[in-house]
Parts: C-alpha cells; structure tokens; sequence
C-alpha cells in the first residue's frame, strides 16, 4: 500500500482504525452511521480549509513555455 498510496494513506488507515475502535464500538458492535457522519464531517472541513488556505499563483507567461 506505502508503494502506491504514499505513507499518508498508511497512517490514515491505521488512525481511522484506533479512532472507530476506541470511539464508534461499543460491546463489539459498530455505530455505523456515526462513523460515516464523522469523516464526513472531516472531509467537509479539509475541503473547507483547502479552499481558504491554498492560493495558487497562476502566471500566464509559463504557459507559453509549456510543451506538449
């Protein structure tokens, strides 16, 4: 998985993991829709953030330069 996905996808998972064990199961049984409201709810706020913090500067002049 580290080969293709990277170390992120490694430590995603495995915090994912601890986070739905230790958090969403309660006597063996998982609150599935729990689960699914939380990461939703994370995916939404790195959207959020990405869109707030990520400010490319698009210069035109690199564009001339590139080759197909």
């Amino acid at each position: 998985m580290m080969m293709t996905n990277g170390f992120g996808a490694i430590l995603g998972s495995t915090i994912s993991g601890y986070v739905i064990d230790n958090y969403f199961t309660h006597e063996g049984i998982k609150d599935w829709h729990q689960i699914w409201l939380t990461f939703a709810i994370y995916a939404l706020f790195v959207t959020v953030a990405f869109a707030i913090f990520f400010k490319h500067k698009h210069d035109p002049a690199e564009l001339e330069l590139s080759k197909h």
